[in-house]
Formats: structure tokens, C-alpha cells, sequence
């Protein structure tokens, strides 16, 4: 697409937020009722609204016949409400992490199926996730990456479950540092003895990153007994990554797999000069870059600018003229397809 750059309109007031993240590891929450809504409010306001990553870092059920849902409602720049539902009579026990972003190299979907397989775009092909919200009755509940192409990952769901949900982050490579860690336990293994105490197991890699932030889910587990509890717990960064896994009270684990995700603040990314557009070569605001900042910057260019992401001040618009088509550039896009400027 060969563009012109033609005038920026309208007046500013202030100028987009820095990148900024919150990350909270909420109390547990023993599920009686069919429904329970927790208010979240931010520590300090975002500017803008938002995105949020949550994960389930604990679940406890009686029997194999489970059935529930986390929802993330009402997001905006000072808080969030959790909603969480259950589909079963017996009661059930839910842990959640969440981390709320401002971010524009990192994106957030919820996703619920009712099949077998699940097809989600994927950004960079950089990608964790967690399941918040499953239902069926068996001992195994789990989905497993078989592919990405294209931009998508092919995800396939255990085939007792009938319906699971899931919350996926991807975004730049340079922002997020997602790690899947498979459990397989032998018979005399802690998880599936008999024992009435806790059976946590504490596992670490190295991760060769400045101050990140870490959140982890549970994307798998299969049990031996009738009782279904799973934990990751203390997760921490101490030169390389921390945490724990486990279960409790006969509950006999065998089978498990968690999702840990570092995520870097790069708090520079969005300082956007108030007076100007900004274009970048490549998706998630890298590579090289220009300002426009007045009319006719756009003209002045010796060759022409390929761009595939931007940043547009708030309450500006930034149009481009290719003959008599007009294309209109607002806010903030991660990666677009490829647009020329000379």
C-alpha cells in the first residue's frame, strides 16, 4: 500500500501512558453458591484500561464431576471484577494470579470450546496460557500445543472434557518469556503415595532477565483417585525462576503441566512525544523509526518508510492519501500489515 502522509488533526490533551504492569496473587475462594464476584481495584490507576492475563494456580474438588468458570468483567482504569461460576453441586476451591498490562507489544484473548480442538491467533508465535474454566468428569484435564503455523496454534483438549476455556497471552518476544513444564511421576513418587499431608515438589530453570514479572497456570493434570487437588505455589525470581507444585490429602497426582510466563516492563517503550506520530519498521514498535510531527514531515523523506506498527497521540488522527483513498491511523497498533510512506 503506497501512501502519502497528509495532516494530522485535532488537538492533543496529554500523552498515551508508559507501559505499566500490576500483578496480583488473590486469596482462595471455596466456591458454595453458583456464583461469586470479586472486586479488584488497581494500586494505582492505568491511564488507559488495561488488558488482563489471568491464570488458576489452584483447584480443589471432590470427585472427578467438576464444573466451573473464571470471567474477567467491567475492566477499566482503576480495577476489574473476577466472576466466578461453578456448574456442579459439591463445592469447589479456586486460586487465581492475574497480571494487568498496558502494553501495546502484548495481547490477551479468552477463549472457550466445546471441541476437541482449538485453533487461536498468536502473536510472534510467543505465547502461555491457562485453563480458567473446565467442564466433564474424568480424572484428565489437559490441552496440549500440536502445531503453530501461520500465526495460529492448534491446540487439542483432552477427550473427556466437553467444554474448556482458556486464557491466552502473546505479544513480542522482547516483553514476554513464556515456558510450558511438564510433571510425569513413577508410583513410589510422593504425588501418588499414600499420605494425608501436603506433596509438593519445588522445580527452577534459568531465565537470564532483568527484574521480570512472574505469573504461572495450570494447563494439565491427571489424577489416580477420585479427588482432584493441584497447586502451584510460590512462584519467585531469584536468579533464575522458582516455584513449587503439588497436591494434598490422598488426592493422587500423577500426571501435571504448568505454564510460567516472565514478562519484562520496558517502562521507555511508550514515552510518545505529544506533538508527534511515530512509525516503526517492524511489528511490536521495533526496528527502525521516524517522527512526523508537523505537516509535511511526511514529504520530506528521502525514500520511502515501510511500517508496521504506530503509535498516533491521543486525540490526534494521522491520515494518509494514496490518490483519493484516505486511510485514518488512530491510537496505538502492535503490528498491521505492511504500509508505505514516501
Amino acid at each position: 500500500m503506497n501512501l502519502r502522509f497528509l495532516i494530522l488533526l485535532i488537538t492533543i490533551a496529554f500523552a498515551y501512558d508508559r507501559v505499566k504492569a500490576e500483578q496480583q496473587i488473590e486469596k482462595s475462594i471455596t466456591l458454595e453458591n453458583d456464583k461469586f464476584i470479586q472486586d479488584i481495584t488497581f494500586q494505582e490507576p492505568f491511564l488507559e484500561a488495561p488488558v488482563i492475563y489471568i491464570t488458576l494456580n489452584k483447584l480443589s474438588m471432590a470427585s472427578q464431576k467438576y464444573g466451573f468458570e473464571i470471567d474477567v468483567a467491567e475492566v477499566n482504569t482503576k480495577g476489574f471484577k473476577i466472576i466466578y461460576k461453578k456448574y456442579i453441586e459439591d463445592p469447589i476451591t479456586l486460586q487465581v494470579q492475574w497480571l494487568a498490562l498496558f502494553d501495546p507489544r502484548v495481547e490477551v484473548a479468552y477463549y472457550t470450546s466445546f471441541k476437541q480442538q482449538l485453533i487461536v491467533p498468536v502473536y510472534e508465535d510467543n505465547f502461555a496460557y491457562s485453563i480458567i474454566g473446565v467442564q466433564g468428569s474424568s480424572n484428565q484435564v489437559g490441552i496440549q500445543v500440536e502445531k503453530i503455523d501461520n500465526g495460529n496454534a492448534y491446540l487439542q483438549v483432552t477427550n473427556s472434557v466437553k467444554m474448556i476455556k482458556l486464557c491466552i497471552i502473546s505479544g513480542s518476544k522482547n516483553a514476554l518469556y513464556p515456558k510450558f513444564i511438564p510433571f510425569s511421576v513413577s508410583n513410589n513418587h510422593p504425588w501418588v503415595k499414600e499420605q494425608k499431608g501436603k506433596a509438593f515438589i519445588s522445580f527452577s530453570y534459568d531465565l537470564n532477565i532483568d527484574k521480570p514479572i512472574l505469573i504461572g497456570g495450570i494447563t494439565e493434570f491427571i489424577f489416580k483417585s477420585q479427588s482432584i487437588k493441584i497447586q502451584l505455589q510460590n512462584l519467585k525470581y531469584d536468579d533464575k525462576v522458582l516455584a513449587e507444585i503439588g497436591t494434598w490429602n490422598d488426592a493422587q497426582l500423577i500426571q501435571a503441566q504448568v505454564s510460567i510466563l516472565a514478562y519484562v516492563v520496558d517502562e521507555d517503550l511508550i514515552l510518545s512525544d505529544k506533538n508527534c506520530v511515530e512509525l516503526f519498521e517492524q511489528c511490536y514498535f521495533q526496528g527502525k523509526t521516524i517522527k512526523i510531527c508537523k505537516e509535511g514531515d511526511g514529504q520530506n523523506l528521502e525514500t520511502e518508510f515501510k511500517f508496521k506498527s504506530f503509535i498516533v497521540p491521543r486525540f490526534k488522527q494521522f491520515e494518509l492519501v494514496n490518490n483519493k483513498d484516505v486511510q485514518q491511523l488512530m491510537g496505538i497498533e502492535s503490528c498491521v500489515d505492511e504500509i508505505i510512506l514516501k
